[in-house]
């Protein structure tokens, strides 16, 4: 198996800590805040007027769930 930088790709411990890095990276906010401007020309007016409420409140609408 091919070593890499900091491990053993064989290693399971290696992958799985690798695993868990690449997903923490794909669900952070700056993802989620990129991929909204990037599709920025989508949103409809209620959209945006939903962003402009959840932004303003105090706890990002959790209490709405």
């Amino acid at each position: 198996m091919p070593r890499t930088s900091s491990g053993v790709a064989s290693d399971p411990e290696y992958r799985t800590a690798r695993a868990r890095k690449a997903a923490r990276a794909r669900h952070s906010t700056d993802v989620y805040i990129r991929t909204l401007i990037k599709r920025a020309d989508e949103l409809t007016e209620d959209h945006r007027a939903q962003l402009r409420a959840l932004l303003d409140s105090v706890d990002g609408g959790k209490s709405d769930a």
